[in-house]
């Protein structure tokens, strides 16, 4: 990107929330717009100046991280939402892909691997970790939709071009937009293009609940 990735930071916890402000730092194509301790701030801080990405906690006081997300996204549909949280249990897991999180990070997780969250979620790309990933997989295997609902769900994607199909495909496999290029022929902007039209179409948020939508329909197997 030629431009700087605009990024809000929020998380309540003073010690961590300057360590990320301090880690995005380092990165010269991030640009730390605002950094805030609940989220109610964060909520006005992307209001007020709209950012490509939004890392922000879970846990926090007046609005969670969740709320968050899901309040701005109502408005602002270009916004990529990463979680950077603690909590790593099902249900805060499901419930923050459902609300349009684009990745959903650990506070383990590594300085760089942070940054390159914030790179992929600017492109629209999704970035979980792996423990989080096999909990997505071995739910959607867990909850194996019957024959009906199977059918209902494909014809959901039946608003799909072949094409968009194909490469809906790829993204529920995890192949970023370079990797389908290559796989494709085709140039990485049209892709990136392929994958805007399909979330419209779909009516999602983000990457994850397409490839979420595409694993129902079976038009990928786990």
């Amino acid at each position: 990107m030629s431009e700087k990735i605009r990024v809000v930071i929020a998380d309540d916890e003073d010690n961590y929330r300057k360590a990320i402000q301090k880690t995005l730092g380092f990165a010269t194509d991030i640009d730390v717009l605002a950094v805030c301790r609940d989220g109610q701030e964060a909520l006005d801080a992307c209001q007020a100046e709209v950012p490509d990405v939004l890392l922000t906690d879970i846990n926090m006081p007046r609005l969670s991280g969740i709320e968050v997300a899901r309040r701005l996204l109502r408005k602002e549909k270009d916004v990529h939402i990463v979680i950077l949280t603690v909590r790593e249990d099902d249900d805060t897991i499901f419930e923050a892909l459902r609300a349009g999180a684009t990745g959903y990070l650990l506070k383990t997780s590594t300085p760089q691997e942070v940054i390159e969250s914030v790179r992929l979620a600017a492109k629209g790309e999704a970035k979980i970790t792996p423990k989080v990933a096999m909990r997505v997989i071995e739910d959607f295997r867990r909850h194996e939709k019957p024959e009906g609902e199977t059918e209902e769900a494909s014809s959901e994607l039946l608003v799909l071009s072949d094409r968009e199909q194909e490469i809906l495909q790829f993204v529920a496999t995890g192949l970023r937009n370079r990797e389908i290029a290559d796989k494709l022929g085709i140039a990485e902007k049209t892709v990136k293009n392929h994958v805007s039209n399909i979330l419209k179409a779909l009516q999602v948020n983000s990457r994850t609940e397409a490839a979420m939508k595409a694993v129902k329909a079976k038009l990928t197997s786990n």
